[in-house]
């Protein structure tokens, strides 16, 4: 298990509820709630993945599907990223209520925002970068990242760097000067 900080979220979100019509748990408690990259294309948001994968929120868990930006800033127990099912998963176990360092953040990089980025090319990301998933579809892209403090990732704006904010490990995507 590992802690990630979330940061941000990708574009793309969508449910998956339990299959018996009968159980009164079926929107809630056996429910699934998926977060990956997508790019608005008319009034839909789409996976254009070239890298496939996806977050997991299960409904016995600490998310509320209501109010996914109420996650920003906490930290969750996540379980090793997997690969299966043709993409990488992550699944967020547990909110971790107590203020510790997390081993990634999770970010989600919009070329909208932060400037065209191609991750085909090998120097686009530090090496210790992972990327969960990405979105490309001409000129825009979005990749889902999980990243430690220090990494970095280039776009056509130059170079963002991961840095603290302050002592309660918040952290913030930085472009950096020359």
């Amino acid at each position: 298990m590992m802690p990630v900080k979330v940061i941000s979220f990708g574009s793309n979100w969508w449910a998956r509820f339990g299959r018996d019509v009968d159980d009164r748990y079926r929107f809630t408690r056996r429910a699934a709630y998926f977060n990956s990259t997508g790019l608005r294309s008319g009034s839909k948001v789409r996976r254009y993945w070239i890298v496939p994968g996806l977050l997991r929120f299960n409904g016995a868990g600490d998310f509320n599907p209501r109010f996914p930006d109420r996650a920003i800033g906490a930290t969750f127990e996540c379980a090793d990223l997997t690969f299966a099912f043709g993409g990488n998963r992550l699944l967020f176990v547990r909110r971790i209520r107590n203020c510790r360092l997390p081993d990634y953040y999770l970010l989600a990089l919009a070329s909208e925002r932060c400037g065209a980025f191609d991750c085909r090319n090998s120097g686009w990301k530090s090496e210790s970068v992972v990327p969960i998933a990405v979105s490309q579809h001409r000129d825009r892209a979005e990749a889902l990242l999980l990243m430690r403090l220090g990494d970095w990732v280039r776009t056509s704006l130059g170079i963002w760097q991961l840095r603290a904010v302050d002592t309660q490990h918040h952290a913030a995507l930085t472009l950096m000067e020359g």
